[in-house]
């Protein structure tokens, strides 16, 4: 079988901690042929939407191999159309989920319906009882008088991951208008706002709309972030009675909206956020737990009924 990943460029890709070529492994390990492109090589030629691809393979230490040069092919020549490139979310992803709509492929993941409505920092308000106190606004009135409501806030751009622009607001500090002008670009983009929260840091992998692995991400002591992309480090976790209370109706959904593999962030037992684009931790999971998600992942592809 042949699978098509929109991928980024192999050598942007780290063998030491990329969830997507965790999963290439193991697609490779059970005997499919792996093709990879960007959205950007995705066109439509006379009614026929096709994809600009290199077969892709992986060397003894982990580091993707270019097997082929990029050719044409036809996207329903696929089985299965994987979406693994980072956000942003922007005009490219959109148009590369109305593209790979366009074809006859019936295994997509996530589906591009659940991409179009799952925005990694907006979703996760659905569910705002089970959040911290947050607010989404450009406006820096606002933002400033819910940040001396709050005391400390999490500020976050929309469209970022990985915990990338994510800065920390406090009420005494005079630096914090001139942070909310920056982030909002004096008012153009609207920024994600929320209360900061303590407590450990967790990361929830979801796969068909089941909890298969917990990990906790420990910070730095000199960063506020416990990012993996920033240098948090991976400790098996369990959920709590409330934290698995407050993720059934987030795991309902994700399988309503065809989200088949999410990354939850909880924070102090907090939803934070829905991360749908290009979850990661796989490498670190299996670190810490000998689990290997990929193969979870894998099988479960071919169950997929949205």
């Amino acid at each position: 079988m042949r699978v098509l990943v929109l991928l980024d460029p192999p050598e942007k890709l780290n063998p030491s901690g990329d969830t997507s070529l965790v999963i290439i492994k193991e697609l490779i390990r059970k005997k499919f042929s792996v093709f990879a492109c960007e959205h950007e090589d995705l066109g439509v030629f006379n009614g026929t939407p096709t994809a600009r691809a290199y077969q892709l393979s992986l060397s003894k230490s982990g580091k993707p191999k270019v097997e082929s040069e990029a050719s044409k092919k036809k996207l329903d020549s696929f089985e299965i159309i994987l979406f693994r490139q980072d956000p942003p979310f922007n005009l490219s992803y959109l148009h590369a989920t109305q593209l790979i709509d366009l074809s006859g492929v019936k295994i997509v993941a996530n589906s591009t319906r659940g991409l179009r409505a799952a925005n990694e920092k907006i979703y996760a308000l659905r569910f705002s009882d089970s959040m911290p106190d947050t607010i989404v606004s450009r406006n820096k009135k606002e933002i400033l008088h819910f940040v001396k409501t709050v005391g400390t806030a999490v500020l976050k751009p929309l469209d970022s991951f990985g915990g990338i622009g994510v800065v920390l607001a406090r009420k005494s500090d005079k630096g914090t208008p001139a942070i909310i002008d920056m982030m909002t670009r004096e008012g153009a983009d609207q920024i994600l706002a929320q209360r900061f929260v303590k407590g450990i840091d967790k990361r929830i992998f979801v796969i068909g709309g089941e909890v298969k692995g917990v990990m906790d991400r420990i910070g730095l002591k000199s960063d506020f972030r416990a990012n993996m992309h920033v240098g948090g480090q991976p400790r098996l976790g369990t959920l709590t009675k409330t934290e698995k209370v407050r993720l059934e109706p987030v795991l309902e959904c994700l399988k309503n909206d065809g989200i088949y593999f999410a990354g939850l962030d909880l924070i102090g037992g907090y939803l934070s956020e829905v991360n749908v684009t290009s979850p990661t931790g796989f490498y670190h999971y299996r670190k810490i737990s000998g689990v290997n998600l990929a193969e979870a992942f894998v099988s479960g592809l071919f169950s997929i009924t949205f």
